[in-house]
């Protein structure tokens, strides 16, 4: 297998990432939509509010990651929340993941940011030990909590 490209995102990739992106979004049970994944993602990019980077192999959309823009009063400093992260299944465990998040990383240098948090669900075992085996650390200072409306 030749080695993926990985490269930040711009609106025009924005077909080209729908269909991962809705798969994404079926892999965690939520019902396959298109056109609210399109309009979504087109929201995100018009507006400035997320950044995505896209791993292609042949011209193929083969995993993503998106990341939003958090900021520290404390520290003064921005964090990035890697909301979205996924390979396709035929590509996971072939180091495309790895690869993708060390882009991630090198942008957060870039963009002198305090560091990346994410959450990972309970049960997903294989996430834990992918994000652990990435230098990522379980919080133990802060407790997070989530007020559905």
């Amino acid at each position: 297998m030749n080695k993926p490209t990985i490269r930040q995102a711009t609106i025009q990739d924005l077909q080209r990432i729908v269909s991962i992106f809705d798969s994404y979004r079926e892999y965690f049970g939520q019902k396959k939509d298109q056109d609210m994944v399109e309009e979504f993602l087109f929201d995100r990019f018009e507006h400035l509010e997320s950044v995505i980077f896209i791993a292609e192999q042949q011209d193929e959309v083969i995993g993503f990651a998106q990341l939003y823009p958090v900021f520290s009063s404390l520290t003064l400093q921005r964090v990035w929340l890697l909301n979205d992260f996924f390979i396709a299944e035929e590509f996971r465990g072939s180091g495309v993941g790895s690869q993708l998040f060390t882009a991630v990383k090198e942008f957060t240098l870039l963009t002198k940011s305090k560091g990346i948090e994410l959450s990972v669900e309970h049960t997903n075992k294989k996430a834990w030990s992918f994000w652990e085996k990435q230098g990522f650390k379980q919080d133990k200072e802060f407790r997070y909590y989530f007020y559905k409306l």
